[in-house]
């Protein structure tokens, strides 16, 4: 995204433009502070360009020309239509901004700021620059996601897009914020007789702010979450969720962020599976190299399911086969009945239709629990759930 402000010739541009990035508890802050200051000499109608990346550093291209690398700033682009790239070693970013010449006493600076993250959903960044259309507004912002609550210095001012002519002229904080994302912050400067452009690409959260482990699993941990946007491309998600566990942390069942890798494999809900770097798992032998690893995570598609879908708990079983203890390991053993067997179903309910028969003192793996209710592997071809009053559960 970009930044823009008014700058003088006076002093080095990065005195003038001052910029601190950082992760702050879930908000990424990005300060510009820009002033109009009198006596500009010797630079001719040129503009201005300062650029950042958080995490790491990225070539700086302008109109398919390497100019330099980030931090970068310069006082010498050519005014008008300009292509911007950000790149580094695995992604880029590009942009086309209108450039304003200076005038008089005033340079006019653009910013672009970018976490340019592993992919276009796990990415974030702003960008500022000036307009002269002739407008009457002095500030205009869009988002992505749309819709992302303004504040300025604190107060509400509406939602994304958002536009006024009635902020005057000075320094403000600008915070955008909305569910499910890392909120984006920033230090503008406002000029009277030009507009601020203000354009926030925020990054999902690929995760819930406290991961817990699944009650009857030793080692898997529930990373499920409801926003579709995240859930949609699982494999982009493992990436994502990595990145943010290397550069904002995780945290593991309240213990304080981690910025370590804390997951050595991960299961999504459509039964893949991935190793420690988000690389798919499918042959036996990758499953092999599985077998010593210590933490899991499940990617659900939402939040309200208690349990895994039957895809990630197949995968589950290969990952068991293989040597990986996920599930804390329960025995149901058959209780005497009336009629010395019990019916299996297929829903945990009196409803369900009954699917098979168990014999009472036969024992069988507990898969998964309901409420008065216990599904058991009866065997390679049938699953189903038996009543709990019937059932003596061991280790």
């Amino acid at each position: 995204m970009a930044v823009s402000t008014i700058s003088n010739d006076e002093k080095p541009l990065s005195t003038a433009l001052i910029y601190f990035l950082g992760i702050l508890g879930v908000a990424l802050v990005v300060f510009f502070g820009g002033e109009l200051i009198r006596n500009l000499t010797g630079i001719g109608a040129k503009s201005g360009l300062e650029v950042r990346v958080t995490n790491g550093e990225a070539e700086v291209i302008v109109n398919d020309k390497v100019v330099g690398r980030t931090p970068f700033e310069s006082k010498n682009i050519k005014p008008g239509t300009n292509i911007i790239t950000v790149r580094n070693d695995n992604r880029q970013y590009q942009t086309k901004i209108k450039f304003l010449p200076s005038k008089k006493d005033s340079i006019f600076v653009v910013g672009i700021v970018r976490d340019l993250g592993v992919s276009d959903v796990f990415s974030s960044g702003q960008e500022l620059w000036f307009d002269n259309d002739g407008s009457e507004n002095t500030i205009r912002i869009v988002s992505e996601p749309s819709g992302a609550d303004v504040y300025i210095d604190d107060s509400k001012v509406g939602k994304t897009p958002f536009s006024s002519g009635a902020i005057t002229n000075g320094d403000y904080t600008l915070k955008l914020v909305y569910p499910g994302y890392e909120s984006s912050e920033a230090r503008i400067n406002v000029q009277k007789g030009y507009t601020l452009n203000v354009s926030v690409k925020m990054f999902p959260y690929p995760v819930n702010p406290v991961v817990e482990m699944f009650e009857d699993s030793e080692n898997l941990y529930n990373v499920s979450l409801d926003n579709p946007t995240v859930t949609s491309d699982p494999q982009s998600w493992v990436k994502g969720l990595i990145y943010w566990n290397t550069t904002r942390g995780i945290n593991l069942d309240n213990t304080g962020m981690n910025k370590e890798k804390v997951f050595d494999f991960f299961v999504d809900y459509k039964g893949n599976i991935y190793d420690a770097n988000g690389n798919p798992v499918s042959t036996q032998e990758d499953l092999e190299k599985l077998k010593d690893l210590k933490k899991g995570a499940y990617l659900g598609a939402s939040t309200s399911d208690s349990g895994i879908t039957d895809e990630a708990r197949k995968a589950l079983e290969k990952l068991s086969s293989a040597g990986v203890s996920i599930a804390k390991s329960e025995t149901a053993k058959i209780k005497a009945t009336p009629y010395g067997w019990l019916r299996v179903r297929d829903t945990p309910s009196l409803n369900g239709a009954e699917i098979a028969r168990v014999n009472s003192g036969d024992e069988y793996k507990v898969l998964e629990k309901e409420t008065g209710w216990i599904k058991i592997k009866v065997s390679d071809t049938v699953e189903g759930w038996v009543s709990d009053a019937y059932i003596e559960l061991s280790e």
